[in-house]
């Protein structure tokens, strides 16, 4: 019985510290604290980790039982989520866009299509949208564009290490400077983007280290970005 909730815990350890660090910093930039920071973050929690029950469902590999884990998370979620935010549970059924289409493109192209891969991230930075929300009300977009374009960053990171294509360091580098250019246009400090240097490097050197190493990098590098993002925002 626990080998089989096991086999339900999504691994991917990268979008659990994503999660953490995009949630810190909507608790962060909003001044403020509510001890419903935490049953909100157990509510993303469930979703985030409904992922491993429908990709079991998506692949047939463990029938009925699979999407039925899936659907339970999302209940409870979705429980969580209405005692939480109450009437204005209303203002949030926009953001339902972004995990349908994540799911959506999971079960079409496969999770490792780079544009359900760039969704996902996106889909994590809400963390960061939903805690301010929670904490000073309204829906900051700046908030959820500058999590945005930060996170969805490393996955030309990792493209680039992998593959090593042309193509994908230039994508890398116009990533670079998109998220520049667009955190200018919202008036978001540039500073907060230094933590992406890193990632100028890896296009113009392809530097190698091990998987594990590069992994602790970019935790560091978001820490620092989340120390940055508090900071100035």
């Amino acid at each position: 019985m626990r080998a089989n909730a096991k086999g339900y815990f999504l691994k991917e350890y990268g979008a659990w510290s994503v999660l953490i660090v995009s949630y810190l910093i909507g608790v962060g930039v909003s001044h403020t604290f509510s001890w419903l920071v935490f049953p909100l973050f157990l509510a993303l929690a469930f979703l985030i980790n409904s992922k491993q029950a429908y990709m079991k469902w998506v692949r047939q590999s463990d029938g009925g039982k699979a999407l039925a884990v899936f659907l339970g998370q999302i209940v409870v979620s979705g429980i969580l989520f209405l005692a939480i935010f109450g009437s204005d549970i209303i203002t949030l059924l926009p953001l339902l866009i972004f995990p349908a289409v994540y799911l959506l493109l999971n079960k079409l192209a496969g999770e490792h299509f780079i544009l359900t891969e760039l969704m996902g991230f996106v889909l994590i930075s809400l963390a960061a949208v939903l805690a301010k929300f929670l904490l000073v009300k309204g829906l900051d977009v700046r908030l959820f564009v500058g999590m945005a374009l930060y996170f969805t960053a490393g996955v030309f990171k990792v493209k680039t290490l992998l593959l090593k294509k042309t193509k994908d360091r230039i994508f890398m580098v116009m990533h670079v400077m998109l998220s520049a250019f667009a955190y200018r246009g919202m008036h978001i400090p540039l500073i907060i983007l230094l933590p992406l240097v890193d990632n100028l490097v890896v296009a113009a050197t392809l530097y190698r280290v091990k998987l594990q190493t590069t992994g602790w990098i970019e935790v560091v590098k978001s820490l620092f970005f989340l120390s940055l993002f508090v900071y100035y925002y």
